[in-house]
């Protein structure tokens, strides 16, 4: 992955061994500009690239099913 994409996620593709379907799965960089965390918990606003990264994803999994 290209540095200048501002992509903090990593996603990861399961597969439920009960219903054998996929899902989908985020990990954040939690030292990432656009993560925070406070006394309230955690926000995370995605940068553009992530959302595009998300959806992408997303449209492959549901190209499987």
């Amino acid at each position: 992955m290209n540095k200048d994409e501002k992509i903090h996620i990593r996603l990861e593709i399961n597969k439920d061994p009960i219903t054998g379907e996929l899902n989908l799965m985020t990990r954040f960089d939690s030292s990432a500009p656009n993560f925070i965390k406070d006394e309230n918990g955690f926000s995370w606003s995605p940068t553009l690239e992530e959302r595009e990264f998300i959806n992408e994803a997303f449209e492959m999994i549901l190209k499987r099913k």
